[in-house]
C-alpha cells in the first residue's frame, strides 16, 4: 500500500507547547505532554485529523497555508517525518479525512475532479487512487475507517442522500454500498470487522450498524438532537447526542448520563463501561478551550477535568478503549498534538 520514498523529507525533533517533550510523563490528573507541529507544517497549519495506528505513534493530517497537504508521522520519541500529499486537492481540506490502515493510513480527499484515496506512510504516498465515480462536486460531508482489508466511506451528496462504502483500500473499487437516514458524522468499525455510523436526520440522532459486506444492517433511534462521536466497547454502541447545552452518552438506545456541555470531538468508554472519556472544545470563559473531561456513567457526573489548552480548538482524536492515543488541536494558533498515556 505504500509508495515510492522520493516525497520524504528529514524528520525533525518536535518539542512540547511550553516545552514540554514527547517523553515527559504526566502525573495523573496533569496536562499529559504535548508536541508542536508548526516546524511539520507552520504555524498557521489546519489540523484535518489524527490516527494511531501503532503504540506510541500518531500521524496527523494537516493542510499548511499555501502547500500541499501533509502527514506529520510522530514516533513514540516525538521524532515527526513529513509526508506531502501532492496528489490530492488542498482547496477542500474540511472534507479530506484520514484513516489508520495496517501499519500506514489512508487518507481520502479530491483529485482531478473525483473522490480519491491516498495510502502513504513514513516512506512516503503513493499515487490517488478514484474512489468508484464519485465526483467531488457531489460531496458535502465525509468520514472514513477502516477494518481489516477494507476501507468505509460515509458521505453525503449535494442531491440530499447519504451513503455508507465499503472500498478496495488499494484499489478505491467499491465493493457494496447503502443507503443512510442521514448526515454521516461519526463511524467506527465492530469487533467482526462491520462497521458503525452515527447519522443525523436534522431532528433525531440515529446509530446504523452494518456488517462487513454492508448486507445486514440495523438503525437505533437515539432521540432528538445531533448526533455526535461513538466508539464499540465489547460488542456494544455507545454514541453522544447533543442539543440546548446538554450531551447525552448512550449505550444502544438507552440514555447512560446527560452533562453539560456541547458535542465533543472524540468519545471513550472503559473496558467496563463504568466511565467514559471526553475530548471537548468547551467556550465557558472569553476564550474556548480544550478540556479532557471523564464521566462516571453509573452516577451521570463529571469526576474529573484536565485543561489541554487555555486557547484552542480540538480538530481530532483517535484514543483507543484503554485511553490511548492521541489528541490534535489548534493550540494559541499553533498545531499541536497530545500523547496519551
Amino acid at each position: 500500500m505504500r509508495g515510492p520514498s522520493a516525497l520524504l523529507l528529514a524528520a525533525v525533533l518536535l518539542t512540547g507547547c511550553g516545552g514540554t517533550s514527547v517523553e515527559d510523563a504526566a502525573p495523573s490528573g496533569q496536562r499529559p505532554p504535548s508536541v508542536s507541529l508548526a516546524e511539520v507544517a507552520g504555524v498557521d497549519a489546519d489540523v484535518l485529523g489524527v490516527v494511531s495506528p501503532d503504540a506510541g505513534r500518531s500521524v496527523v493530517l494537516l493542510a499548511p497555508p499555501g502547500g500541499p497537504l501533509t502527514l506529520a508521522d510522530v514516533a513514540a520519541d516525538g521524532t515527526a517525518t513529513a509526508v506531502p500529499l501532492p496528489g490530492l486537492d488542498a482547496d477542500r481540506p474540511g472534507l479530506t479525512r484520514i484513516a489508520a490502515a495496517g501499519d500506514g493510513v489512508v487518507v481520502v480527499g479530491f483529485a482531478a475532479g473525483r473522490v480519491a484515496l491516498v495510502a502513504a506512510g513514513p516512506q512516503g504516498a503513493a499515487a490517488p487512487q478514484p474512489v468508484g465515480t464519485l465526483g467531488a462536486a457531489d460531496v458535502a460531508a465525509l468520514d472514513v475507517t477502516a477494518a481489516e482489508g477494507v476501507l468505509y466511506l460515509a458521505l453525503s451528496r449535494i442531491d440530499g442522500t447519504d451513503l455508507l462504502l465499503a472500498v478496495d483500500p488499494a484499489t478505491g473499487a467499491v465493493r457494496a454500498e447503502v443507503g443512510l437516514p442521514g448526515t454521516p458524522r461519526d463511524l467506527g468499525t465492530t469487533e467482526d470487522d462491520g462497521v458503525v455510523v452515527a447519522t443525523d436526520t436534522g431532528r433525531t440522532a440515529v446509530v446504523v450498524t452494518a456488517d462487513p459486506g454492508l448486507a445486514a444492517v440495523t438503525e437505533t433511534p437515539l432521540g432528538p438532537g445531533a448526533a455526535g462521536p461513538l466508539t464499540v466497547v465489547d460488542g456494544e454502541v455507545y454514541a453522544t447526542v447533543g442539543g440546548r447545552g446538554d450531551l447525552r452518552i448512550t449505550r444502544g438506545a438507552e440514555v447512560l448520563a446527560t452533562v453539560a456541555g456541547d458535542l465533543p470531538a472524540v468519545l471513550v468508554v472503559d473496558p467496563a463501561g463504568g466511565e467514559a472519556t471526553l475530548v471537548d472544545t468547551v467556550a465557558d470563559s472569553e476564550v474556548p478551550r480544550v478540556l479532557l473531561r471523564t464521566v462516571d456513567l453509573s452516577a451521570g457526573d463529571v469526576v474529573a477535568e484536565v485543561e489541554l489548552c487555555d486557547s484552542g480548538a480540538v480538530d481530532g482524536a483517535d484514543v483507543d478503549g484503554t485511553g490511548r492515543g492521541s489528541v490534535v488541536s489548534d493550540c494559541r494558533g499553533e498545531p499541536t498534538l497530545w500523547r496519551l498515556p
